[in-house]
C-alpha cells in the first residue's frame, strides 16, 4: 500500500497487486501492477481521483482513515474499467456527501458497469475547470486511450497531469524492492504494446497535447509517478511514430523439428548481415503462451519486420500460432513488412488462413517460404533468399 505526500494536500494513495501475473488473463505482467489513485486536501474541497479495484477497496479505505478523511467532496472517475473505478460503490457508502464527477461517457458506462444511482453522479465537460479552491483540475477527454470514456486531468498549481491509463506501465514496486527508471521504462514499453498500441493514432495526439501542455509530474493510473514527464514522452513519440528500427522479430512453434530448423536457418543469415533480429519459441512447453507471445508483441513495437513460422496442422497453422496471429492482428504493431514460413506433411493452406487472421495490419507480405517434410539443401536456398529480402527491404525502411 502506497501513501506518500507528493506536494502539501496531494497524497499517493494507491495500491499494489505485485503477484499478479496477467492483467485481464491475458497480458504477461512479470512486475505486477498497481492501481493508482490520488487524495488531494485543498482550501475548499477534498477529491479522490481514481477508486481503484474493488478487490482492494479495504486498503484505500485504510489508507483514507489513516489520513484522517472524513469527508469527501468529490470521486473523480477518468475511467469506467473496474481496475480503476470498481471501488466507487464502497466509497459513496462510506461518504455519503460525495458526488462521483465524470464525462457523459463515463456515466454512459458506469450505469452499465457499476450501477451507481444517478443522483450521485455530476457529469463534467470537455474542457471544464472544476475549483478545490486554491487548486484547479481541467477536463481533458482522451477517448480510446484505451476506451471510449478514458480522461486526464490537468491541475494548475502544482502542473500535476493525471493521465488516466495513458503513460501507464505495469510496475509495482512492493517493500525490499529497489526501483528502478530502467525496468520501469521497459515496463511502460510492455504496456503500451499490449494498451495502447491498438490505438496509435490517437494516443500520438494525445501525445502532443501533453508535451505542449507541459506538466510538471505525469500521474498515471498504472506504475509509479513519472517525476520526469520527458522520460515517458520522448518514448511514446517515438512508439507512435511511423518510424521502424533494424529490428525482425520472429514467431515460431515446431512439432517436429522442420521448421525449427527452419528458423535456425533464417536467423543465423540474418545475424551474419548485421541484422537485429530476434526469435520467440511460442511452442516452449515451459512458458505460458500469453508470455512469449507478449515478449515477442514487445520487441514488435519498433521492428520493422515481422516473420511467422508455424507447422501445418489439419491443413490450417498450429493453434498457438493461430493465437499468436489474432492478437498481433488486435494489437497492429507497425511493422512494414510480413513473411511466413512453414512446413506440412501432405498438404497446407496455411498462408491462405495466416493472410487472413493478419488481415488489419497495413504491411507488405513477402513471398511465403513452404516446404512439405524437412527441408533439403535447395529448399534451405528459399530460406536464404527470404532473410536477403529482408534484409534488402528493412536497410531501405531505415535508410542504410
Amino acid at each position: 500500500m502506497t501513501k506518500r505526500e507528493l506536494h502539501p494536500g496531494i497524497f499517493d494513495v494507491s495500491v499494489d497487486h505485485a503477484d499478479l501475473k496477467f492483467f485481464d488473463r491475458l497480458m504477461p505482467t512479470s512486475k505486477g501492477t498497481t492501481y493508482n489513485s490520488f487524495l488531494i486536501r485543498d482550501t475548499e474541497k477534498t477529491c479522490l481521483i481514481d477508486p481503484v479495484d474493488p478487490e482492494y477497496i479495504d486498503e484505500l479505505l485504510g489508507s483514507l482513515d489513516e489520513l484522517g478523511v472524513e469527508k469527501l467532496d468529490y470521486i473523480f472517475c477518468l475511467h469506467t474499467e473496474q481496475d480503476h473505478a470498481g471501488g466507487v460503490t464502497a466509497l459513496l457508502a462510506k461518504y455519503p456527501e460525495a458526488k462521483v464527477l465524470g464525462t457523459k461517457k463515463v456515466w454512459e458506462l458506469m450505469e452499465t458497469h457499476l450501477h451507481v444511482a444517478p443522483e450521485r453522479f455530476q457529469e463534467i465537460a470537455e474542457g471544464e475547470t472544476i475549483s478545490l479552491g486554491e487548486k484547479t483540475l481541467t477536463v481533458k477527454s482522451i477517448p480510446f486511450a484505451h476506451w471510449p470514456d478514458n480522461t486526464m486531468l490537468l491541475m494548475n498549481e502544482p502542473k500535476y497531469l493525471f493521465s488516466s491509463d495513458l503513460f501507464g506501465s505495469h510496475y509495482a514496486v512492493v517493500d525490499g524492492d529497489t526501483w528502478s527508471i530502467e525496468e520501469q521504462i521497459e515496463q511502460a514499453k510492455v504496456y503500451y504494446a499490449e494498451i495502447m498500441m491498438p490505438f496509435k493514432g490517437q494516443v500520438k495526439k494525445y501525445t502532443a497535447w501533453v508535451r505542449e501542455a507541459a506538466p510538471e509530474k505525469i500521474l498515471a493510473a498504472h506504475g509509479p509517478v513519472w517525476h520526469d514527464p520527458e522520460v515517458i514522452l520522448s518514448r511514446y513519440e517515438r512508439w507512435t511514430s511511423d518510424e521502424v528500427s533494424d529490428r525482425i522479430v520472429v514467431l515460431y512453434v515446431s512439432m517436429h523439428e522442420s521448421t525449427r530448423a527452419m528458423v535456425e536457418r533464417l536467423t543465423q543469415r540474418l545475424a551474419a548481415q548485421d541484422i537485429k533480429v530476434t526469435a520467440h519459441d511460442i511452442g516452449d512447453e515451459d512458458t505460458d503462451l500469453r508470455t512469449s507471445v507478449g515478449e515477442a508483441m514487445n520487441k514488435a513495437v519498433n521492428a520493422a519486420a515481422v516473420v511467422l513460422a508455424t507447422p501445418t496442422v489439419l491443413g490450417g497453422p498450429h493453434p498457438n500460432m493461430a493465437f499468436a496471429a489474432i492478437l498481433m492482428n488486435a494489437l497492429k504493431p507497425k511493422t512494414k513488412r510480413l513473411a511466413l514460413m512453414g512446413s506440412y506433411g501432405w498438404a497446407t493452406q496455411i498462408e491462405k488462413t495466416m493472410k487472413a487472421l493478419l488481415s488489419g495490419i497495413k504491411a507488405e507480405w513477402l513471398d511465403s517460404v513452404l516446404i512439405k517434410g524437412l527441408p533439403v539443401d535447395e529448399e534451405l536456398e528459399q530460406i536464404d533468399n527470404l532473410a536477403d529480402q529482408l534484409v534488402k527491404e528493412v536497410n531501405a525502411l531505415v535508410g542504410k
